[in-house]
């Protein structure tokens, strides 16, 4: 079995990837694992084993899968990182200021190199932007979406990459302006998109990261990965090789350390928590559904939890935001009656609420619309038409409006509840269904202006009226299995980014009467 890996003289970008639905096993318990490590293991502690299904890339402009990215975490840093919380953390940046929230400066950490020794400085981000901003990629949509100056118009070409919002001041000190404040701007910095590339010449052959791990070769189905020495915090990295095996779907991947979302039953799955909710959208163009009565009760009527067939990557959610990024906690209890909220609205049983329910026929989607419809079905006042259409029609249908309610979702690309928040503000040109409230675009401008310490208050507000609101139709939050070998320790399982590094990871043995 081949091992295709693309090589090229830069890296480049990613957007979050949506994962795929998979089936369940129960996790490992963690109180199993013993903090001793015999002799006879001192070998392994060395060397990392991670599973892959497809082929990997050193393109960053060619990834398509999460397997891909985390292969490139592992080679590539930018100026921050993730704690295994999903938390943001100083990497190549030391620190960062801002007075404004559009003018920001990050200094790098001094004696930074590349994995073959030449220094790293700020003029290499500035430079790798500016390919990625000038690439034919779509990627460099990510740039607009930090709002950094310009980007939108250097992207189309009508300003040239030097007109960039991305400045060295020096050797070590990046500003990046912005075209508007941005608070959340750090929490975007870690995406593979932003990682910078080597600009210097070339060997041939040659392959220069500046990550914990460099690229050392390929044997057939694996990559082997060494530890950078040069990395500045090399000394924390704990295996000082990573190999990448590709494997098929009906391979033992119990032999690996590591397998992300496992094609085939295992036990020992961890299931992580993603930032994608999965929810419907309500058309606000509507008459009655413009009518928060009726939104109300037809939220009131689903019970969720008695939906059959979902599979483990799906659990119950009854918030636009996921969990982690929940402010407080939300009490879903109604007061008032089904029927009593129809029936304020003129709805009867001979005047019924009728309505159309589009969604895709791909995948777990049929199974939940035909069981919503059952659920609602139980109401003599309501109606509900399947409307079942391709996943084009399903995003065309959606970008002309033409639904009353539709099957829809998001993932985040950073850890901030406004990845979701402004989805719903009346300018967005996300905002599909026509959802406008001036209280709601007034909190979320004021948390674009607010200071630090009030932001979390304001965030409190947006939260309380999207739910009073019932502003869509929350289901399921995504979540995401991986295999990990039960000696693996250093991963977190409140971590809902996805982002899994080498780096952070380090071997423990757990006892043989657990074995047993």
């Amino acid at each position: 079995m081949g091992f295709a890996v693309t090589m090229i003289n830069k890296s480049a970008v990613l957007f979050t990837i949506i994962f795929t639905l998979l089936t369940a096993c129960e996790p490992v318990s963690q109180s199993s694992i013993e903090h001793q490590e015999p002799q006879s293991a001192q070998a392994s502690r060395t060397l990392l084993t991670r599973g892959v299904y497809g082929d990997l890339t050193l393109d960053v402009y060619q990834l398509e899968r999460q397997e891909q990215a985390q292969f490139l975490r592992d080679l590539f840093e930018g100026l921050v990182g993730l704690d295994p919380t999903g938390q943001v953390i100083p990497a190549l940046a030391e620190s960062w200021h801002t007075e404004d929230y559009q003018q920001w400066r990050f200094t790098l950490r001094e004696g930074l190199s590349w994995s073959n020794g030449t220094p790293l400085v700020a003029q290499d981000f500035v430079q790798s932007w500016q390919q990625l901003a000038r690439s034919e990629t779509a990627l460099k949509q990510y740039l607009a979406l930090m709002n950094i100056n310009n980007a939108q118009a250097v992207i189309a070409g009508h300003l040239p990459v030097q007109q960039l919002g991305v400045v060295a001041i020096d050797e070590r000190i990046l500003q990046l302006t912005l075209d508007k404040p941005t608070p959340y701007l750090v929490k975007m910095l870690s995406n593979v998109a932003l990682f910078p590339h080597y600009q210097g010449q070339l060997k041939e052959g040659e392959f220069v990261s500046n990550g914990a791990y460099q690229l050392l070769s390929q044997q057939d189905n694996v990559i082997h990965l060494g530890k950078n020495p040069y990395y500045w915090n090399e000394k924390a990295v704990a295996f000082k090789q990573v190999d990448y095996h590709k494997i098929n779907a009906t391979q033992d991947i119990t032999t690996l350390d590591l397998v992300e979302e496992p094609r085939q039953p295992v036990a020992n799955l961890q299931y992580f928590d993603r930032l994608c909710t999965y929810y419907y959208e309500f058309n606000f163009r509507h008459p009655l559904l413009a009518q928060q009565r009726i939104r109300n009760g037809l939220t009131s009527l689903l019970a969720l939890t008695h939906i059959e067939g979902l599979p483990a990557t799906l659990r119950v959610h009854r918030d636009f935001l996921p969990q982690n990024l929940q402010q407080q906690f939300m009490d879903h209890w109604q007061g008032n009656s089904v029927e009593q909220l129809l029936s304020q609205q003129g709805i009867s049983e001979r005047n019924p609420l009728t309505l159309r329910l589009t969604y895709d026929t791909e995948s777990i989607h049929p199974l939940i619309a035909e069981q919503l419809i059952r659920m609602w079905s139980q109401s003599d006042m309501i109606r509900i038409k399947p409307e079942p259409v391709t996943w084009q029609q399903l995003q065309q249908k959606r970008n002309q409006g033409d639904f009353d309610l539709i099957r829809s979702g998001w993932c985040a690309d950073y850890n901030d509840p406004m990845a979701f928040f402004s989805l719903l503000y009346s300018h967005s040109p996300d905002n599909k269904m026509g959802y406008q409230n001036a209280q709601f675009d007034k909190f979320l401008e004021q948390a674009l202006l607010a200071q630090q310490e009030n932001v979390k208050a304001l965030y409190v507000q947006l939260e309380n009226l999207v739910q009073e609101d019932k502003v869509v139709l929350p289901l399921f939050q995504y979540r995401y299995p991986v295999y990990f070998s039960p000696s693996i320790a250093g991963y977190q399982q409140d971590n809902p980014t996805g982002v899994i590094y080498s780096k952070d990871l380090f071997r423990r043995v757990i006892s043989r009467s657990t074995l047993k």
